[in-house]
C-alpha cells in the first residue's frame, strides 16, 4: 500500500510518497488490559477451549492485527464476510482454519450456517471478526442465531489515553525524534484512537521532517493532521 501526501505553498506543489507496509508480527502488538484476553488467546493456539472464537470491537483496536498472526501460525483463510459465497465451503474443505473477517450481518445466513456446521462437524477452526459480539446481532435464521451461542466471545476495547501516549513517545524514541511535551499532548487530543493511526502517523511526521530538513513543530503536526483525516 502506498500513500500520498500532498503539500501545497504558494504556487509551490510538493509530493511525497510515503511507502506503507502494514506489519502483523506477534511482536510489533501492543499488549494491555484492552486486548490482553484477546492477545493471549491468539498467542496460546492450539491449546484453544473451542474451536469457534468471535473476536469484536471497534474498527482500530487490533482485531486485524491479531487474526493476522493466528494467519501466520495455521494453515487458514482470511475472507472479508461480504465476499463469502459457495465457493468459501469449497477453499474451507482443504484448510485447517476460515477467518471470516469484520462480520456486518450483510451475508447469506444460510451460507454462514452451513460454514458452522462444517467447523463443528469436521473440528475445523472458525474466527469472525465483528464490531459488536455475534449474539448482539439480529439474524433471521433462528439456526444461526443458536450457532452464534456456541461461539467464544472476545472483546477488545480501543486503546488509553495513556497506552497510546506510550506507543506515540516509543515510535519517536525509535526514530530518534525529539518532540516537546505540548506537542504529544495535541497529538494525543487530536488523533484517531487506533494503533495503526498512531504509527501511520509517526512515519508520516518523520519522512516529512527528514524531507523539509526541519524539527517536528505543531504546524507540521497539524498538516499530518489534517492528511490523515482526510
Amino acid at each position: 500500500m502506498e500513500f500520498i501526501f500532498k503539500l501545497v505553498k504558494m504556487s509551490e506543489q510538493l509530493i511525497f510518497k510515503f511507502p506503507f507496509k502494514k506489519n502483523y508480527l506477534s511482536q510489533d502488538f501492543y499488549v494491555s488490559k484492552n486486548n490482553f484476553h484477546a492477545f493471549k488467546l491468539i498467542e496460546s493456539w492450539p491449546k484453544w477451549p473451542c474451536r469457534l472464537v468471535n473476536i469484536y470491537g471497534p474498527s482500530g483496536c487490533g482485531k486485524t492485527h491479531l487474526i493476522n498472526i493466528l494467519k501466520g501460525k495455521i494453515n487458514c483463510i482470511i475472507i472479508a464476510a461480504n465476499k463469502i459465497n459457495t465457493k468459501t465451503l469449497d477453499q474451507y474443505k482443504i484448510k485447517e482454519c476460515l477467518i471470516v473477517d469484520n462480520f456486518k450481518n450483510d451475508i447469506d445466513e444460510k451460507l454462514l450456517y452451513s460454514i458452522i456446521n462444517m467447523a463443528l462437524q469436521d473440528n475445523k477452526y472458525l474466527i469472525i471478526s465483528s464490531l459488536t459480539a455475534l449474539k448482539n446481532f439480529k439474524i433471521k435464521l433462528k439456526d444461526l442465531s443458536s450457532r452464534f451461542t456456541s461461539f467464544v466471545d472476545i472483546g477488545i476495547d480501543l486503546p488509553t489515553d495513556d497506552l497510546l501516549r506510550v506507543i506515540l513517545e516509543k515510535n519517536f524514541s525509535d526514530k530518534q525524534i525529539k518532540i516537546s511535551e505540548k506537542n504529544i499532548e495535541y497529538i494525543l487530543k487530536n488523533i484517531d484512537r487506533s494503533y495503526e493511526r498512531v504509527n501511520t502517523f509517526s512515519s508520516f511526521i518523520d519522512d516529512l521532517s527528514l524531507s523539509k530538513a526541519q524539527p517536528i513543530n505543531l504546524q507540521l503536526i497539524k498538516k499530518v493532521l489534517d492528511k490523515l483525516s482526510l
